[in-house]
C-alpha cells in the first residue's frame, strides 16, 4: 500500500489582509526548500486530528496557539513530496485560513529564519518560481475573491498595448473577443483576428459579417475538423495541423508589422495546450508586438506563461450547458 503523509498548513491573514509566509532554513528533509518561502504548518503526528496537528505545528514554528487565532475550515487540498519526492513519499496538504485576534508575537523555530508578510493582490517575489506555491496562493485568492494587481508599471496608462487572456472551460471566450473587435472597430481602430485550428467555412457564421466590415482583417488557419457526412469532430493532430498553427503565428507577425491596433489570437491557448504550437514559439512571436498593439488570447487551458504575461485574465466558468442535455450546437448562437 502506498504510504502518504498528511500536512496541515495555515494561511494566516492579518487585519490588513497580508498573508504570513516563512523563509525555510533547509534543515533535514527540507534541503530542497532552503531559502524559499512557505506557509507555516507541517505533517501530522500519529494519533492527531488535523486541527491538533495544525495547532502543534503553529506552536512549534511561530510560537502561537489557538488562544490568539481563529481557525476556519479547510479551503484547499494540495499534493507534494518529502524532499520533493512526490512519487514515493507523497504529502497531502490541507490548508486553512487563520485570523489573529490581535497583533501576533511570533517566535521562529530553527526551521525558519525570516518572517515575510505578503500582499496577495501582488505577485510573489521574483525569486519564488515554485508554481505549486503560486497555485496555493491562487486557491486562497479564489476563495477570498481577491483580484491581483496586474502590473505596477502600467499605472495610469491610456490607450492600447496591453495583453488580455480569455480562458476557462465555459462558453463565451471567442464571443467576448469578437465583442472587443466590434468595439475597437467602432472607435476607428484597425483590427486583426487570427483563428487558430478553426479551418473550414461552414461552421463560423460570424465570418460572413466580418467579411463585410472595413477595418477588420481575419485569417482562418487549421483543418475543417467536422466530417460533412457524419458531423463527427476529428480530434487527431496531424502534420497539417502543425504547419497551419505555424502559419497562424506568421499571420500574427504580419499584423504586428502592418500596425494593427488590436490583434486577437483566437484559440491560441488551446492550440498551445494541444502541442500544435510550443509555448516558447508563441512567446517569441509576441516579443515583436508593437508597444501600442492590444492583444487578446483566447481558448481553454491557457499556459501559465501566458497568464503571467497578461495584464487581464478572465476565466469563463462552466456551471450549466445545454449540450449535456442533448442540445446540439445551434446555428447563429454557437457557431
Amino acid at each position: 500500500m502506498e504510504k502518504k503523509f498528511v500536512a496541515n498548513k495555515a494561511f494566516i491573514v492579518n487585519q490588513e489582509g497580508m498573508v504570513l509566509m516563512l523563509r525555510d532554513t533547509g534543515r533535514g528533509d527540507h534541503v530542497n526548500a532552503k531559502g524559499k518561502l512557505g506557509f507555516p504548518g507541517g505533517r501530522m503526528d500519529h494519533g492527531e486530528t488535523p486541527r491538533e496537528g495544525l495547532l502543534r505545528e503553529l506552536k512549534e514554528e511561530i510560537g502561537v496557539g489557538e488562544e490568539v487565532l481563529d481557525i476556519g475550515p479547510p479551503i484547499h487540498v494540495a499534493r507534494w513530496g518529502v524532499g520533493g519526492d512526490v512519487r514515493n513519499k507523497p504529502i497531502i496538504g490541507i490548508h486553512y485560513i487563520c485570523r489573529p485576534r490581535g497583533e501576533l508575537e511570533i517566535t521562529l523555530s530553527d526551521e525558519h529564519d525570516e518572517i515575510v508578510w505578503i500582499d496577495p493582490k501582488r505577485p510573489l517575489p521574483e525569486e519564488q518560481t515554485d508554481h505549486s506555491l503560486k497555485d496555493l496562493l491562487d486557491a486562497y485568492r479564489a476563495h477570498e475573491g481577491i483580484v491581483m494587481v496586474a502590473d505596477e508599471s502600467i499605472k495610469g496608462r491610456q490607450g492600447y498595448g496591453l495583453i488580455q487572456v480569455l480562458t476557462g472551460n465555459g462558453k463565451g471566450k471567442t464571443t467576448a473577443a469578437l465583442g472587443e473587435a466590434i468595439r475597437a472597430l467602432g472607435a476607428g481602430k484597425k483590427v486583426g483576428i487570427v483563428y487558430f485550428d478553426k479551418g473550414g467555412s461552414d461552421h463560423y457564421f460570424e465570418r460572413l459579417v466580418l467579411e463585410k466590415l472595413d477595418g477588420i482583417d481575419f485569417v482562418a488557419t487549421g483543418r475543417d475538423r467536422i466530417d460533412p457526412s457524419t458531423g463527427r469532430f476529428d480530434f487527431s493532430i496531424s502534420e497539417v495541423d502543425l504547419s497551419e498553427a505555424k502559419r497562424g503565428l506568421e499571420e500574427v507577425h504580419r499584423m504586428f508589422t502592418e500596425g494593427y491596433d488590436l490583434v486577437i489570437l483566437d484559440e491560441v491557448n488551446s492550440t498551445t495546450d494541444l502541442k500544435m504550437l510550443e509555448i516558447k514559439d508563441v512567446l517569441k512571436a509576441l516579443e515583436s508586438k508593437p508597444e501600442s498593439t492590444e492583444l487578446v488570447l483566447t481558448g481553454r487551458n491557457a499556459p501559465q506563461e501566458f497568464i503571467d504575461l497578461a495584464h487581464l485574465v478572465s476565466e469563463m466558468r462552466l456551471r450549466k450547458h445545454y449540450f449535456y442535455s442533448g442540445v446540439k450546437a445551434r446555428e447563429g448562437l454557437d457557431y
